[in-house]
């Protein structure tokens, strides 16, 4: 066991970022965090502490300042877990630490990729007119397992919705077609559904009901 006692020389206000400060152990700047963060792990100056010790109150302090960054971060708006540890990484916060903070999130429920899919594909799919191919894309780039985005897409995208929304779609650009060669406006009209990330067959299927009706 290391006897050596290290003492926390100084806790220094910083003038930016700002209410941040940095913490000097033996002199040395050894890390600079949020001063919440410091002081909700008790480092204090003249606090005398052995190696181990001292160790776990500077893990306080990366723990207690990655919660304080990750729900910033969430504050705003909701957060895929891969979103929100991409961005905490970033911040060069140690790994270990993020993964302890991502857990916690997500017990306390602050986290949850499901009830992020759920949402998202709720309402990008009605507000964007977005298909399953295009929502599934997405929610992958977002870090997104497929297992939870199909399990949100049974949910929330029943083949029905898929084909009211695709509708809505169509005949949203057929209004936008009515000047062009009528020869052309049943290939680009499928072609932009199914851009659009909904299945061939059913844009086929609603590319027709919707030409059909405008007859």
């Amino acid at each position: 066991m290391d006897a050596t006692l290290h003492t926390i020389t100084q806790v220094e206000a910083l003038k930016r970022p700002r209410g941040y400060c940095a913490v000097y152990v033996d002199g040395d700047r050894a890390l600079q965090a949020h001063r919440d963060s410091v002081a909700a792990a008790g480092l204090r100056p003249g606090d005398r502490l052995d190696s181990d010790a001292l160790q776990r109150k500077l893990d306080a302090v990366y723990e207690a300042e990655t919660f304080r960054q990750a729900l910033d971060a969430l504050a705003g708006r909701d957060r895929t877990v891969t979103e929100l540890r991409r961005r905490l990484a970033a911040r060069q916060l140690p790994q270990p630490t993020i993964a302890t903070v991502l857990e916690r999130l997500r017990d306390k429920g602050l986290l949850d990729d499901r009830r992020y899919a759920r949402e998202y594909v709720k309402t990008q799919g009605a507000r964007r007119g977005l298909g399953p191919a295009a929502l599934r894309a997405k929610l992958a780039q977002l870090g997104m397992a497929s297992s939870v985005v199909d399990e949100a897409l049974s949910e929330e995208l029943p083949d029905g919705r898929q084909e009211s929304i695709a509708q809505a779609l169509a005949r949203q650009r057929l209004a936008r077609l009515r000047s062009a060669d009528p020869r052309d406006v049943r290939p680009r009209l499928y072609q932009f559904v199914v851009r659009r990330g909904f299945d061939p067959d059913l844009a086929a299927r609603v590319v027709d009901g919707v030409l059909t009706d405008d007859d």
